[in-house]
C-alpha cells in the first residue's frame, strides 16, 4: 500500500500547486534597451553577427536591428564596413587566423558598443583513435573511448570537442552523449554536471607538452556510423562563454519538486551592450565505427 500512498500525496502536492493560483500584476520601471551582438566567427569565412535590442523581463519580443551601422577593424585599422542580409550582417572579407578583429556598432537613438577577438591558432590533431564497448554504465548503455592526441603551443590555450555521427547506410544522424568521463584534463572544468552538449578544457595541466586525453561516450544505435570528430581552437571570450552557457541552459531545467536553479548570469565582451564576439579555429577528423 505504500507505494499507492506515496502516488496519492504526490497527486494531492500536484494538485494543491494547481488550486493555489494567483495572478499578481507586478508593476517594473522601464528599462533602457541595449545592443546585443552575437557572433562566434571562424577563419576562412565572413564574420557573421546577429544584432537585436534587449528588452525587459516581462516582454517577449525579439526586436531585431536592421538599421545599425557595423565597422570592422583589423588589427585595428578599419577595413569594412558590413552588410545586411537575411537577418546577419556580413563582412566582405573572411576572417584570418591570429589578426585581431573589433567591431563597433552604431544604432540609431542606442549607445554605440564596442567588442574584440581573435581566431586563435589551428591545432591539429596527430591521432585520433575510438575504442568500442570499454564500459557498460548502470543504464545498460555501452560507453565508447576516445583518445585525442595533440601538441600544445606555449601560453594560454582553450579547445572544445564536439562530435556527432551518422549511419553509414543512409546518412541519418545518431545521438551522442558524453558519460563516465573521467580524464583529470575534461573533470577539471566542474562542467560535466551540466550535461554539456560539447566539451571544453584549458592546457592548464599541459601547457607546451603533447597532450593525450580521454573523451567516453554513447550513441543509441547498433548499427555502422560515422564520427565526426570537430576539434576547435577557441579564444578566451569563447570559452567563458560557453562555460557559463553550459551553467545557464542547465538552469532552465524546471523540477516541481526542488523547484528552479539559481539564476546564471552569461558571459559578455560587448562593451556598452550584451552578447558574444569570439573567435575560433578547427580540425575535422571522420572516423567510421562498425556496429554492435
Amino acid at each position: 500500500m505504500r507505494p499507492f500512498l506515496n502516488a496519492l500525496a504526490l497527486f494531492a502536492l500536484l494538485t494543491s500547486f494547481q488550486a493555489c493560483k494567483k495572478i499578481i500584476d507586478i508593476d517594473l520601471p522601464p528599462t533602457d534597451s541595449k545592443v546585443v551582438v552575437n557572433s562566434l566567427f571562424t577563419d576562412n569565412s565572413p564574420i557573421k553577427i546577429h544584432v537585436s535590442k534587449s528588452i525587459g523581463v516581462l516582454e517577449n519580443i525579439f526586436p531585431e536591428c536592421t538599421d545599425a551601422t557595423v565597422v570592422l577593424r583589423e588589427n585595428n585599422i578599419i577595413t569594412d564596413t558590413l552588410f545586411f542580409q537575411s537577418g546577419y550582417y556580413y563582412s566582405h572579407i573572411p576572417a584570418e587566423i591570429n589578426k585581431n578583429y573589433a567591431l563597433e556598432v552604431i544604432a540609431p537613438g542606442m549607445e554605440t558598443v564596442f567588442c574584440e577577438d581573435y581566431i586563435p591558432e589551428k591545432v591539429l590533431l596527430q591521432n585520433y583513435v575510438c575504442t568500442d564497448s570499454v564500459l557498460i554504465d548502470e543504464d545498460g548503455f555501452i560507453i565508447n573511448e576516445l583518445k585525442l592526441d595533440f601538441d600544445d603551443p606555449a601560453g594560454p590555450s582553450f579547445y572544445e570537442v564536439q562530435l556527432s555521427a551518422n549511419y553509414v547506410t543512409d546518412n541519418n544522424f545518431t545521438s551522442i552523449w558524453f558519460k563516465k568521463n573521467s580524464d583529470p584534463i575534461i573533470t577539471s572544468t566542474g562542467l560535466l554536471d551540466y550535461n554539456p552538449r560539447t566539451l571544453i578544457f584549458t592546457d592548464k595541466m599541459f601547457d607546451g607538452k603533447h597532450c593525450s586525453v580521454k573523451i567516453y561516450f554513447a550513441t543509441d544505435t547498433y548499427a555502422d556510423y560515422n564520427l565526426k570528430i570537430t576539434f576547435r581552437s577557441v579564444s578566451e571570450s569563447y570559452y567563458k562563454y560557453k562555460e557559463r552557457l553550459f551553467a545557464y541552459l542547465f538552469s532552465l531545467d524546471f523540477d516541481i519538486i526542488s523547484g528552479m536553479s539559481e539564476p546564471v548570469n552569461l558571459y559578455s565582451n560587448i562593451k556598452g551592450g550584451y552578447g558574444i564576439f569570439a573567435g575560433y579555429s578547427t580540425d575535422e577528423k571522420i572516423i567510421t565505427v562498425s556496429g554492435k
